[in-house]
């Protein structure tokens, strides 16, 4: 006996040129907003990266250079920038629940938008985190970092961690620690023209160094 035939499928069909540069664009304003405006340039050191851990020092020439990646990527690729400051919140969210007292003055506003870290940092294909927003003290600060990069570590998802020359994520910093240092020390370090010298040479995996640079549209 013959077989069926196959059931109908639903019709095909392949997006115009112009919508696919619009539903990416759309994309792009979905993991940062204002990003799609961003100044356009030829070439980027994190173009192929998006699958790699980062460590990443400079100025804001990099939305360029995240837009550069970004826009190459099909409109369903997931990415999200998140603030050092967002991190902190969505750990007070949790910590508040204890009841116990909490020394951070933006313990005040906690937003219950994201009640745990990985509900923050968990969804995404790549999470850049932009250190230099959260001011305010707290003595958890390097360890809800660590956990945040931990996290993605364990579910195989990428981090990009964003400091800027002027404030690095080093000795002195709210969110350094040694457990951050150790975390890092692995990274590729990709520095901006005007990051300091040594910012440009990071130690790696198997003592080797990056020397790699951002460099904007020229």
């Amino acid at each position: 006996m013959a077989s069926p035939p196959d059931p109908p499928h639903p019709p095909s069909y392949t997006r115009c040129e112009c919508v696919l540069r619009k539903d990416i664009l759309a994309n792009v304003e979905r993991g940062f907003k204002g990003l799609s405006k961003a100044p356009v340039i030829e070439k980027s050191p994190l173009l192929g990266k998006h699958s790699t851990n980062l460590r990443i020092t400079t100025g804001h020439t990099f939305f360029s250079h995240l837009r550069h990646v970004a826009v190459r990527q099909p409109a369903t690729w997931m990415f999200k920038v998140i603030s050092d400051a967002e991190l902190v919140t969505a750990w007070l969210a949790t910590a508040g629940l204890g009841g116990g007292e909490i020394l951070d003055p933006d313990a005040y506003t906690v937003s219950t938008k994201y009640m745990t870290i990985p509900d923050l940092v968990s969804p995404p294909d790549l999470v850049v985190v932009r250190m230099g927003v959260k001011v305010a003290r707290n003595v958890a600060a390097s360890e809800v970092l660590a956990e945040a990069i931990n996290t993605r570590f364990h579910e195989g998802k990428p981090t990009w961690v964003w400091d800027e020359p002027a404030h690095p994520l080093d000795v002195g910093h709210l969110f350094w620690s040694d457990i951050v240092g150790r975390i890092l020390g692995g990274w590729e370090h990709i520095g901006g023209v005007d990051s300091p010298s040594k910012a440009q040479k990071p130690a790696t995996k198997g003592g080797m160094t990056g020397k790699k640079t951002l460099r904007g549209n020229r």
